[in-house]
């Protein structure tokens, strides 16, 4: 009972400081940060539609640099953890798999055939199977706030988006410019990389101060 009673104080003492001014301006300003970067990333477009057509579009370098900035994320949440233990490991593990990904966008590694469900559509259609599953151990492993689940679960569904699109990518083009598919295409994936970006950000910060309650 007295450790029942402990830990409901440092849950309670967790919660007070998650509501402090200064962690609620950083996640808000890093969520204001992505907001811009995409609104940027539209505005590029815009401006060189005729860039989207190529296999290394501008929104292509978006996407990557939100990935690396993910597995910069993810690897800050792995350091939070003790040496060798399954915590660490698991989330080196997720830091050097959006490395990956950030390199296939940027670099078009496998040298992407379709777009569809080709060589890298394949490769998509495997991370979206996997991607619930990480996304639940990571939530139960490090005990997700609220905030962090949802911004995951929002990230997954424009996740799925993306990945119609890309599936019936060319069924559009007796409709519109082919570039137009690509962009909407290209701008879910960064949509929902975002989102993932958030909810590992506000998961850092959960991280962090429970670290600060139990040094105090």
């Amino acid at each position: 009972m007295q450790r029942d009673g402990k830990g409901e104080r440092s849950l309670s003492m967790l919660l007070d400081l998650l509501r402090i001014p200064l962690l609620r301006s950083v996640y808000r300003g890093f969520g204001i940060g992505l907001v811009l970067f995409f609104i940027a990333d539209v505005g590029f477009v815009s401006l060189h539609f005729d860039l989207m057509s190529n296999a290394e579009a501008p929104t292509e370098y978006a996407n990557g640099i939100a990935l690396c900035l993910g597995a910069l994320i993810s690897l800050m949440i792995g350091l939070q953890h003790r040496l060798r233990s399954a915590n660490r490991i698991f989330w080196y593990a997720i830091a050097i798999a959006l490395v990956i990904l950030a390199a296939n966008e940027m670099f078009d590694l496998p040298a992407r055939i379709d777009r569809a469900w080709a060589a890298q559509g394949y490769m998509d259609l495997i991370f979206l199977v996997l991607t619930p599953i990480g996304l639940y151990l990571a939530c139960t492993i490090e005990a997700a706030p609220p905030l962090a689940v949802r911004a995951m679960q929002v990230g997954f569904v424009f996740q799925c988006l993306s990945d119609l699109l890309d599936l019936v990518d060319g069924g559009f083009d007796r409709y519109w410019d082919s570039r137009f598919t690509d962009m909407m295409n290209d701008l879910s994936e960064l949509i929902f990389i975002e989102a993932y970006l958030f909810g590992l950000a506000c998961l850092l910060l959960t991280l962090l101060a429970r670290r600060f309650v139990k040094a105090g």
